[in-house]
């Protein structure tokens, strides 16, 4: 952890609009090995032991995330052909201590990763990619994208929200191109996060 995720309040509350079928659960569900039984029989069942070993690693990783960040929502994709599409959302929120600039934050936050502007939404957005694999013969490829919003109408700004989009495919050409489209649909949710004031509650369409 580092000091731009120091102590912080009550997240600020939005809205977001998703796609059919995607549903928002709490972080804990992730922490839940039940959440996770269906994906690791799978991978038993095809008799990808190695897989297995990594996967699990990777939803160590994910836990590991959960908590450090202290992510309090996550959005999943819905099922297709009893297969969830290889994406998660996690939100988290930010607080820049005292004598910490947004600058400063940026660099820490993404690692030294190139960020830009995003141009996609009209809430003021920070955006930054960053991609890996798992496995010994790199059999998945992770990209991960990273959506920072600061609270704009405070002044001065000292808070905001990450939102880590994470999309796991085989490193083939129709991986990459599933990863393609999976990355537009996290674009096109990104492009309708709005600030609320009032209540409380996120919005996901019925």
């Amino acid at each position: 952890m580092t000091k731009v995720e120091a102590a912080r309040p009550a997240p600020t509350p939005y809205t977001l609009l998703c796609p059919p079928g995607w549903r928002r659960i709490p972080p804990e569900a992730l922490l839940d090995d039940s959440a996770v039984q269906p994906i690791l029989g799978a991978m038993k069942g095809a008799g990808r032991a190695d897989l297995t070993l990594q996967f699990r690693a990777l939803i160590s990783q994910y836990r590991r995330a959960i908590r450090e960040l202290h992510v309090f929502e996550v959005y999943l994709p819905p099922l297709i052909d009893d297969v969830r599409l290889p994406a998660t959302l996690m939100v988290s929120p930010v607080v820049l201590p005292a004598g910490v600039d947004w600058d400063a934050a940026l660099v820490r936050l993404s690692r030294g990763i190139e960020v830009s502007d995003a141009d996609f939404t009209e809430t003021p957005m920070w955006v930054w990619n960053r991609e890996s694999w798992f496995g010994d013969d790199r059999e998945v490829a992770v990209r991960e994208r990273t959506f920072l919003v600061p609270v704009h109408e405070e002044a001065p700004q000292r808070r905001g929200l990450r939102f880590q989009y994470t999309i796991l495919t085989p490193p083939t050409p129709e991986g990459e191109a599933a990863a393609d489209q999976l990355s537009t649909i996290g674009d096109l949710v990104m492009s309708t996060m709005r600030w609320r004031s009032g209540s409380p509650r996120r919005v996901l369409p019925a």
